[in-house]
């Protein structure tokens, strides 16, 4: 990866993948297997990525950014299927 990465969270239900957040704003999946290419990239983010979280089920994570919103992603998809956002954060 070219830009630095802040985050990263190991799936709770399929150890051999987890999630990297990148300052780039996007989320890659990788199998630790085979980690010389990402799986997937979900992109929707703007700004770097602080955090990330997966649900226990493993089919979904949570990532918050820099540009102060939280996503939802599906870990089967590139977009994210929700977004929060606010002042506060």
């Amino acid at each position: 990866m070219k830009n630095k990465s802040a985050a990263l969270c190991w799936n709770p239900q399929e150890p051999m993948n987890f999630v990297v957040g990148n300052e780039n704003g996007n989320c890659y999946t990788f199998d630790m297997r085979k980690p010389e290419q990402a799986k997937m990239i979900h992109k929707d983010h703007v700004s770097a990525v602080l955090d990330i979280d997966f649900a226990p089920t493993g089919r979904e994570f949570v990532s918050s950014s820099f540009d102060k919103t939280i996503r939802i992603f599906p870990i089967n998809n590139g977009r994210s299927r929700e977004i929060y956002h606010t002042k506060r954060m």
